[in-house]
């Protein structure tokens, strides 16, 4: 069955079954989605089925494994399970999860620090218990996973920054191999998204973390080399704040977007009109005082039946 994992900075995990959170207007306050003690937040939201992998990638470049149905169900209000009581974790942390239904093709992986590493997925097949080194890293760490094939890459950075690169630019590498250079930042900037672009004709929906986002174009972006600064995605401004994410997305897709404070909002992304891409955007959330949006995931309506 379709589920939704939650996964908090915190490191509780929990799955509960998409059919719980019924779909709402763009704005709308959302609804309570997890109990969530007073420093925590929700950091990662994963769309996936029972029969899927889970991917955990840590800070420290590791990798791990379960598979999807070993996560505890339940209630939508519920906590959920701390993941160091499934993994064999020691100190390292969760930064990144990904799902995936089988070990074909090959993954791109980013780093806050915007280095960029291609791996084949038949080298992250075989599960270990202690987890296995996938990236060496210097004082960074992995922010984005995604599942790549000859499709353009997408970068995007927390002041509203974008490059899009050929990920033909990036060469299948070992486990050992530092990673190569996809985004030059500015001081005090860094990576918080990488997507792929699978087809020219979709749009990339950004998000900020006072609950404000926009749809623009793919074909708005001018496709660069890699190592490049990028362009302007979104203005960043007081109102806006810093961007939390990017997805591609269709009209026939939704986003479940998540709080700081445990608020969970479903809304459909033909909601979001379609603008140039050096705007500020729309209200996606409404946000009460002192919430912010912390992470958003896309669903695909036509798997959501």
């Amino acid at each position: 069955k379709d589920i939704v994992v939650t996964f908090t900075q915190k490191g509780y995990i929990k799955s509960v079954p998409l059919e719980t959170y019924k779909e709402q207007r763009r704005g709308g306050r959302g609804m309570i989605g997890t109990e969530l003690a007073t420093d925590d937040y929700v950091k990662k939201l994963i769309f996936c089925s029972t029969h899927d992998h889970l991917l955990f990638f840590t800070e420290r470049g590791r990798l791990y494994w379960l598979k999807a149905y070993e996560i505890p169900e339940s209630q939508r209000y519920g906590k959920g399970k701390p993941i160091i009581n499934l993994l064999n974790l020691a100190t390292d942390r969760i930064t990144e999860v990904l799902a995936t239904s089988d070990f074909k093709g090959n993954i791109i992986f980013s780093t806050e620090k915007g280095i960029v590493k291609k791996m084949n997925m038949k080298d992250l097949s075989k599960p270990r218990a202690s987890g296995i080194n996938i990236m060496k890293l210097k004082d960074d760490k992995v922010i984005g996973v995604e599942l790549i094939e000859k499709q353009d890459i997408l970068l995007a950075t927390k002041k509203g920054q974008l490059i899009k690169f050929e990920s033909d630019q990036v060469r299948v590498m070992g486990r050992g191999a530092y990673g190569v250079t996809g985004i030059k930042l500015d001081k005090g900037d860094s990576v918080i998204s990488i997507a792929v672009l699978k087809d020219p004709k979709l749009t990339i929906l950004t998000l900020t973390e006072n609950g404000y986002g926009k749809r623009s174009d793919a074909e708005d972006y001018r496709k660069t080399n890699r190592a490049g600064k990028g362009v302007t995605n979104i203005k960043i401004s007081d109102r806006n704040g810093d961007v939390i994410g990017i997805e591609t997305v269709t009209d026939k897709d939704s986003i479940i977007v998540s709080t700081a404070k445990g608020i969970i909002i479903r809304t459909s992304v033909k909601d979001i009109r379609v603008m140039g891409r050096a705007t500020q955007g729309v209200r996606v959330i409404k946000l009460k005082s002192g919430d912010k949006a912390t992470a958003f995931a896309k669903l695909i309506e036509e798997n959501t039946d």
